[in-house]
């Protein structure tokens, strides 16, 4: 005897259904086939978002007994109740939902289900990672000086979509410019050329392309941030201005030369890459990465950076805003529990710092730019690694310290003519999946609950999660959102 198995699909609704049902056979002989059984599964069909529920009905013909057994086919795909209630997880992913018929355990309908992570659910805050590497070996998979790899291009594609499909919205690169031209590279893939070279500069040109072309499973698309950060022969701490900068050194003349050739390269390599809806791909652009500039009479904790500022900042915000990018530098602002706590704390240079103990070093750089006229951003961007000095201690938590380093921007910042914008540019990304989820969610409730924060984007690989701690793909992006309302 033959069995025939039939799906059925209805377009529009979340519904299947299974037929099973015998034929006649041969030798002339005639017999009534028995009823086909039948299970229909029944209920809204589209996305669902992570942690939300949907309402499934199955119904059986062909049999009395009208019992199905509820099942979800992939591990980790969420729960489904004896009623059919399916409760989607935390993680994005199309999942199957299956009803099988009591009657016949043979006999089963299934839909999938779409699970992601729901784009904007707080308004103007961004989540992303800082993204260099493929994996965690950052020295040989730092990818912007190999993207013409088809292979390694390849791989951060699919990473890209990885995370936006766990609901990033911001991809933020660094660029780190630290080989004299026509040396070899003896330092690794993340080194760069000062100034860039042709071939850096196409494959900076893709890669941009790539994060374009990205649209997560909720919907969300991807902008892109980028940083220069100078070392090697671009180490502007090494030497000074009269005797020649950098590793190599060069003159100053030449150095700025080529702070100025690398600034119109990435300019150049980025300018018109659009999404499809669109927008630029790129939103800023970073001058240089915690930069810290001492009151006057107090020592430099790196050398030249203030030449370095009023020497190339003013350039730098003229030709980016020329080019629709907005030009930014980010700052420090991280220091012990003790210090972002202590209610005494008296600042010797600027009053006004008193028992602001966690604005020590953004401040007095902001009071140099203020002072030299050079043109103050209009986002305060910070790195914010707290607590330096783990673990935390009794009774203090990450919401507690997030807080307390916002509340003393909003103290002093006003001083200097600054509003109340702020986005943290570094933060950990701890191995730890408990304290992580932790103290991602501080900042998402920062986020919920203030209009301030406006973006966090936890650094991967080097050091990602403290020193000498390298974290690869993939990532958990939603440890840093707030959970869907």
């Amino acid at each position: 005897m033959r069995h025939l198995r039939a799906m059925r699909f209805c377009i529009g609704c979340a519904t299947a259904i299974l037929l099973v049902g015998c034929g006649g056979g041969g030798g002339g002989s005639s017999s009534t086939p028995p009823p086909s059984i039948k299970v229909v599964i029944s209920g809204p069909s589209g996305v669902l978002d992570t942690g939300a529920t949907r309402q499934f009905t199955a119904s059986v013909s062909g049999t009395s007994d009208m019992m199905v057994a509820w099942s979800v086919t992939e591990s980790g795909g969420g729960t489904i109740t004896a009623a059919g209630l399916y409760s989607a997880p935390a993680l994005p992913s199309t999942y199957t939902v299956k009803a099988t018929a009591h009657a016949d355990g043979t006999t089963f309908a299934s839909v999938a289900v779409p699970v992601v992570i729901p784009e904007g659910h707080v308004a103007d805050y961004d989540v992303g990672v800082d993204y260099h590497a493929t994996g965690a070996d950052f020295i040989n998979t730092a990818f912007v000086s190999q993207y013409n790899a088809p292979s390694v291009r390849q791989v951060v594609q699919t990473q890209l979509q990885g995370m936006a499909d766990r609901g990033a919205t911001l991809i933020s690169t660094r660029l780190w410019l630290v080989l004299e031209p026509g040396t070899p590279n003896t330092q690794g893939a993340w080194a760069l050329t000062f100034p860039m070279s042709s071939q850096e500069q196409a494959n900076l040109h893709s890669y941009a392309a790539d994060v374009a072309a990205v649209v997560g499973s909720g919907g969300n698309r991807l902008r892109l941030v980028l940083g220069l950060l100078w070392l090697g022969a671009a180490d502007f701490t090494l030497g000074s201005p009269a005797a020649g900068l950098g590793s190599t050194p060069v003159s100053a003349a030449t150095y700025t030369a080529r702070v100025e050739a690398t600034t119109d390269t990435v300019l150049a390599a980025v300018k018109g890459v659009s999404r499809a809806d669109g927008a630029a791909v790129v939103d800023l652009i970073y001058l240089n990465g915690e930069v810290m500039i001492a009151a006057p009479g107090e020592v430099q904790p790196k050398p030249n950076e203030d030449w370095f500022m009023t020497t190339h900042y003013p350039r730098f915000v003229q030709v980016v805003q020329q080019a629709g990018f907005t030009p930014s530098v980010y700052f420090q602002m991280s220091d012990s529990q003790a210090d972002y706590l202590t209610p005494g704390y008296v600042d010797v240079t600027y009053p006004e710092l008193d028992g602001h103990r966690s604005m020590y070093w953004l401040y007095r750089t902001l009071h140099f730019m203020h002072d030299n006229s050079l043109p103050l951003p209009a986002r305060i961007d910070f790195s914010m690694y707290v607590p330096s000095d783990l673990p935390l201690n009794a009774g203090i938590t990450y919401a507690q310290l997030i807080e307390r380093g916002l509340d003393d921007a909003d103290a002093v910042l006003p001083l200097l003519g600054i509003g109340s914008s702020y986005g943290v540019a570094e933060t950990y990304y701890f191995p730890d999946a408990v304290q992580r989820h932790s103290f991602g969610q501080a900042f998402a409730a920062e986020a919920s609950t203030r209009t301030r924060l406006h973006s966090v984007t936890f650094w991967s690989t080097p050091d990602g999660g403290g020193a000498g701690v390298e974290n690869a793909y993939p990532f958990a992006i939603e440890d840093y959102l707030p959970p869907p309302k």
